[in-house]
């Protein structure tokens, strides 16, 4: 697992550069509240709407909290941060909670699953279409990063499809709809994409083939995370906190136009807000994500999910053998 550091004082600035928009909108009666901090696996995006919706329509309020949004740098500095106790609650990737359990030992637990399903597609042309894993041999995938999560998922995808990860050359190409245009050139014949960019091949009409990776990768695409100390010492915010998203996300569910989801995330000035379309287009497509298991386990830990991801994972040489409900609890799922 890749190390990022951030500086305490570069955390620090974070954090005051972003608490003014947290409760922008509303009155600022924060007494009584326990302030927590919450990070992104990396910046902001509307693919983290359900923190936003609770922090501007008054979820997080609601159930005693007042949560600082913290955009992140990565997958490994939100886990870096959790550990040293200065967040509360992480999300990220399910790969990357396993391999910083399996590998680091790194003292976590995904407490809660935001995204049941995995992020990750495969795209190439209409005009040849990668339709299954067998399709990928002799050809070149472009992958958002070297050893990061796109990669680790073709992996497993290749392990549980038996195809030899050997027989398929890749190349960082990053995570853009421009990727296509190397498809088009013969650079790479197909590339993995997280699900903002099929949305944004889908508004560009572009005739392309997807393929979902969700029949060949069991581990959870997106869960919430904290330190086992957290976790023992302060369980009430946890819950809290995951109550506050649960709820924040049947209220998505719920906003067929996407109006007031919009609105929630426009305290938080990100550049996908600068088109209203795209980012509503890409909340209903996480939408899919979150509701994959029903409304009933929206945020709840699914153990057989970590029992045949962490497997697949061993096989794909990215983990070692263990117990995989070190990995996770279902303590706070119970209380939801």
């Amino acid at each position: 697992m890749s190390t990022i550091k951030i500086s305490r004082r570069t955390f620090s600035a974070g954090i005051l550069a972003t608490t003014p928009l947290i409760m922008a909108g509303r009155a600022a009666n924060a007494q009584g509240l326990k302030e927590i901090s919450y990070i992104t696996p990396f910046g902001h995006s509307a693919v983290y709407a359900p923190a936003y919706v609770a922090a501007t329509d008054g979820h997080f309020e609601k159930n005693g909290l007042k949560v600082n949004i913290i955009p992140g740098n990565g997958s490994s500095a939100a886990v870096q941060q959790a550990v040293a106790g200065q967040v509360q609650v992480a999300r990220t990737g399910g790969i990357d909670v396993v391999r910083a359990i399996s590998g680091a030992k790194a003292p976590i637990r995904a407490v809660g699953t935001i995204c049941h399903t995995s992020t990750w597609w495969i795209v190439s042309t209409a005009a040849k279409p990668v339709k299954t894993p067998a399709d990928l041999v002799g050809k070149t995938v472009g992958i958002v990063s070297a050893g990061g999560g796109s990669e680790n998922t073709m992996d497993i995808v290749l392990t549980t499809a038996g195809v030899a990860h050997d027989s398929v050359k890749r190349q960082v190409v990053g995570n853009s709809p421009g990727a296509l245009d190397l498809v088009k050139l013969g650079r790479i014949d197909a590339f993995i994409c997280d699900q903002a960019v099929v949305v944004a091949l889908r508004a560009m009409n572009a005739e392309v083939a997807m393929m979902s990776v969700d029949p060949y990768v069991a581990i959870p695409g997106q869960v919430y995370l904290a330190s086992q100390k957290t976790i023992d010492e302060q369980p009430e915010i946890i819950l809290a906190f995951l109550k506050s998203i649960r709820s924040a996300v049947n209220q998505i569910a719920d906003d067929a136009s996407g109006d007031q989801t919009l609105a929630a995330m426009k305290p938080f000035n990100f550049p996908e807000l600068s088109n209203p379309a795209a980012a509503k287009a890409t909340v209903r497509a996480e939408l899919n994500l979150w509701l994959a298991r029903g409304r009933d386990n929206i945020c709840k830990i699914m153990p057989d999910a970590w029992e045949k991801g962490w497997a697949q994972m061993v096989s794909a040489g990215l983990a070692t053998q263990g117990d995989p409900s070190l990995a996770y609890t279902t303590k706070f799922s119970k209380q939801l």
